[in-house]
């Protein structure tokens, strides 16, 4: 028995890691990059110090190294075995012959739920096991004045060291009791009284914001939001598992072998029912590819993001990274619209205030070769981060600091990541470009971006940032990525006064001294009859006779407006004409 018990629970741990490795592996890089744990004593006493500071403290230990391949798949998978374990402990307390493994389950998969959601925490998980031992270890108390002396002094500790979930410990425990029918069982109601002036007494003074988070699982979801449904459905499945475990105890054990067998299959079904809805209801498939992507653009992997940018792009995120990694390879005003480009928000796509949002934005910034907003992005997703920080932006801010050479405030924050365990080494690399001009002039990512910074100040806006990148470019022409940048921005508006102003005032300088494929198209879009305008920029004979093949097609068919772009996206579907007629 204890053999088949030992394989039953490694399927399960195997199933859980194969399906979330699978289906959620660019989800837990992503999660990684919101919580920032310090090895500190200041740290780590602070975290204690506050209603489920254990739990949380414990949490953010673990989430740090799910920037490590498999990690957070079995992380995950590891602690979501942990919460079938404890139900069935406390299961079979109540009954102890039962075979209804679905009582056990049902958690495990409302709680795998939850973890499809970046905006969940894993302190959570980990309260929601530790509320489930403490269940565990006062059911196993045979005697009945004991059990409920130690379920009374249990709810305050365990509201201490986990949270909230202190109450649901309570609820629990009185259930417990009074279907158990132990004698003076409102006795047990002590413990929800403790678990409220808890509540209370947190918010009171000011250790918890709301009382939302005092007394339900929003505690373990981002604080600022509002969490989904899902987030209760584990909190009421348990009292009613209780329930049915004590209903499951009345009835007389059957033994017949088809009926067991029958049974399986039934639970077995149910719970494939349950994964059937539940999965694609809140496995967020929606942000899987931008995840994916803000991993390869983490990563530098380029060419990756460029692979996996084939085909229709519906996501203005998606373009983002694409035209970013275009942009790192040199390649963004060549290859623009070789893809399937939608609007100059796939370019920059608005600011919404979010952690997300601002680090792409910082990326790109940082990419233009524009320190400031940059840096002022990176400010805004480490602050907006839910929880201490954002490792990637706080890295970006020790470089922007460096860059403008404001060095005691980067060795700041190298000193942040330098008490953690995975960006040690990067910060002691970054320690040598403090208080050294000429190292950080040397340097390939800090040096010409040191150069980009404008002769004179200005206020910048991100609303609009053309002024921005002209001032730029200007100031480093050896940067392209400004000037491309600017001009792929006003071809995807269709700008074609601000292209024209553009190309006019810098081509032949040192800023663009000849032009890309799609700016000598879009010069041919400006002047379609007046080939002498294109002379002046030397547009490429190859382009031209192009133009002339298109221009064929084009009145060839232009009877037939609805099957036009059809026709001409196979041949022409790349080309900056093709876009400003039918996009």
């Amino acid at each position: 028995m204890k053999l088949k018990v030992t394989a039953f629970w490694l399927v399960v741990l195997a199933a859980l890691f194969i399906f979330l490795q699978e289906y959620s592996k660019f989800h837990f890089f992503f999660i990684e990059q919101s919580q920032l744990f310090q090895f500190t004593g200041e740290y780590i006493s602070e975290k204690l110090a506050m209603p489920g500071g254990f739990a949380l403290t414990l949490s953010e230990f673990l989430v740090q190294f799910l920037i490590y391949p498999y990690a957070g798949a079995g992380i995950t998978a590891g602690l979501l075995l942990l919460t079938g374990l404890g139900m069935r402990g406390i299961v079979r307390r109540i009954a102890s012959d039962t075979n209804c493994f679905l009582l056990y389950l049902i958690p495990v998969v409302l709680i795998m739920f939850l973890h499809f959601d970046f905006n969940y925490l894993v302190f959570g998980t980990i309260a929601f096991n530790m509320m489930l031992c403490a269940l565990y270890l006062c059911f196993c108390i045979s005697t009945d004045k004991w059990r409920m002396i130690a379920e009374i002094i249990i709810t305050p500790l365990l509201y201490g060291l986990a949270g909230s979930v202190a109450c649901l410990f309570a609820l629990s425990v009185v259930v417990y009791e009074f279907f158990n029918k132990t004698p003076r069982f409102y006795w047990s109601l002590f413990s929800v009284v403790l678990a409220l002036l808890c509540g209370v007494c947190s918010v009171y003074f000011s250790m918890l914001g709301e009382y939302r988070f005092a007394f339900l699982p929003d505690a373990y979801y981002h604080t600022a939001l509002e969490p989904k449904t899902v987030i209760y459905y584990s909190w009421i499945s348990l009292p009613l598992i209780l329930i049915v475990a004590f209903l499951l105890r009345k009835r007389k054990k059957d033994t017949s072998k088809k009926l067991l067998i029958a049974g399986g299959l039934l639970q077995v079904i149910l719970l494939f029912a349950l994964c059937w809805w539940g999965i694609p209801e809140y496995g967020d498939k929606k942000s899987a590819k931008v995840k994916e992507l803000d991993y390869y653009a983490r990563t530098e992997q380029w060419d990756k993001i460029v692979e996996s940018s084939q085909g229709s792009l519906t996501n203005y995120l998606n373009m983002c990274f694409l035209n970013l990694a275009l942009s790192q390879k040199g390649e963004l005003a060549d290859r623009l619209f070789s893809f399937d480009q939608r609007g100059p928000q796939g370019i920059m796509v608005g600011w919404n205030k979010t952690e997300q949002i601002s680090s792409l934005l910082s990326d790109i910034a940082f990419a233009m070769g524009n320190p400031a907003m940059a840096q002022e992005m990176a400010f805004e997703a480490y602050a907006t981060a839910i929880g201490e920080g954002n490792p990637r932006m706080l890295k970006r801010l020790v470089q922007t600091n460096i860059i403008y050479g404001e060095y005691p405030v980067a060795e700041k924050y190298l000193n942040i990541l330098e008490n953690t365990f995975y960006y040690k080494k990067w910060a002691g690399e970054h320690r040598k470009f403090l208080y050294n001009d000429a190292a950080v002039e040397q340097d390939p990512v800090l040096g010409p971006r040191r150069k980009c910074l404008p002769k004179e100040n200005y206020l910048s806006e991100i609303n609009y940032i053309e002024k921005d990148m002209r001032m730029i470019a200007e100031a480093n022409p050896e940067n392209k990525a400004a000037i491309e940048y600017l001009g792929a921005f006003l071809l995807l508006a269709k700008n074609m006064e601000g292209f024209k102003g553009l190309v006019e005032t810098y081509y032949g300088t040192e800023v663009l001294p000849v032009l890309p494929k799609s700016f000598q198209e879009a010069v041919i879009t400006l002047s379609e009859a007046e080939p002498d305008y294109w002379k002046r920029f030397d547009i490429s004979p190859s382009v031209m006779q192009r133009f002339a093949e298109y221009k064929k097609q084009v009145l060839a068919n232009r009877n037939n407006k609805s099957a036009l772009p059809g026709l001409l996206r196979r041949a022409y579907g790349d080309t900056y004409w093709f876009y400003f007629m039918f996009k």
